[in-house]
C-alpha cells in the first residue's frame, strides 16, 4: 500500500513537472513569438527606411549628374569667354599700336606744318624782298608795259643775253637771272613776271609773259627754253620743253607756285 502511494506521488510530481514545464515552453514559445513579430515589423520598417534611402541616393545620383552636365556648361562658357576675352585684348592691344601711329603721325604732321609755317613765311620774305628790288629797278621808268605776241617773245628772248651770263652759286643764281630778264623786258616795255617755284626742297624763279595770242607762257631764263609748268611733275626733266634734261639728285616735283607781276 505505501508503494502505490510513492508511485502516485511520483506520477503526480512528474506530471506537474511536466505541465509546468509545458507552461514554461508555452510562455517562451510566446515570448519568442514576440519577438519574432517585433523583428519582423522592424524589419518592415527597416526595408521602408532603405527604399527610402534608395530613392533619396537615385534622386541625388541624379542631381549630382544634372550638376556635372551644368559645371560641362559652365566650363565650356568660361572657356568661350576666355577665347573672347583673348580676342578683344587682342584687338585693344591693335587699337593701342593704331593710337601709337595715329599720334606719331599727328606728331610728323605737326612738324610739318610748323616747317611749312617756317617756309611760308620765308616765302613772303622772299616776295616782298623780290617786290621791293622790283619797285626799286623800276623807280624812274615810266613806261606803259604792254603783252606781247608769242613771236616777239622768243624773239627778245633770242636777242637778250642774259642766259649767257655764268651760274654762281651764292652769288649770280636763278633769281638774278629771272630778275635781269625781266628788267631787260620792261626796258622794251614788255610786261615780265616773276615765277616762284616751291620744290620739296629748294625753291626756283623763272620768269612768265602773258601773250596776246597764246595765253600765258613761262620760260627758264638760264637757257630761254619754253616751261610746261605743272604741279606734280619734276621740273628739270618733265617741265622743261624739250625734255632733254636729266633727272636731279633732289626732289624737283613742283609743289606750288607764284606768278609775280
Amino acid at each position: 500500500m505505501v508503494k502505490k502511494v510513492v508511485l502516485f506521488s511520483f506520477i503526480a510530481i512528474c506530471f506537474i513537472g511536466a505541465a509546468a514545464f509545458a507552461a514554461i515552453q508555452t510562455t517562451q514559445l510566446n515570448n519568442t513569438q514576440n519577438t519574432l513579430a517585433s523583428t519582423e515589423v522592424e524589419l518592415t520598417a527597416t526595408q521602408s527606411d532603405l527604399s527610402n534611402t534608395q530613392s533619396t541616393l537615385a534622386i541625388t545620383d541624379k542631381n549630382l549628374s544634372q550638376t556635372q552636365t551644368d559645371l560641362s556648361d559652365v566650363k565650356d562658357e568660361l572657356s568661350r569667354t576666355l577665347v573672347e576675352m583673348q580676342s578683344i585684348y587682342q584687338k585693344i592691344d591693335v587699337v593701342g599700336s593704331e593710337i601709337n601711329e595715329t599720334e606719331a603721325a599727328c606728331q610728323e604732321a605737326n612738324a610739318a606744318l610748323h616747317d611749312q609755317e617756317i617756309s611760308n613765311e620765308t616765302l613772303q620774305s622772299d616776295i616782298r624782298a623780290l617786290q621791293l628790288n622790283y619797285d626799286t629797278a623800276t623807280l624812274g621808268y615810266s613806261y606803259a608795259f604792254r603783252d606781247p605776241t608769242y613771236e616777239e617773245v622768243k624773239d627778245f628772248l633770242a636777242a637778250d643775253t642774259t642766259n649767257l651770263n655764268d651760274y654762281v652759286v651764292n652769288n649770280y643764281v636763278c633769281e638774278d637771272f629771272s630778275f635781269d630778264v625781266r628788267l631787260h623786258a620792261m626796258q622794251q616795255e614788255i610786261r615780265c613776271a616773276f615765277v616762284y617755284i616751291i620744290f620739296a626742297d629748294v625753291r626756283h624763279a623763272i620768269i612768265a609773259f602773258y601773250t596776246t595770242d597764246e595765253g600765258i607762257i613761262y620760260f627758264e631764263p638760264q637757257t630761254d627754253e619754253e616751261v610746261n609748268l605743272q604741279v606734280g611733275r619734276h621740273y628739270w626733266s618733265q617741265c622743261i620743253i624739250p625734255n632733254h634734261l636729266p633727272v636731279t639728285d633732289y626732289d624737283d616735283t613742283v609743289s606750288n607756285f607764284y606768278v609775280i607781276w
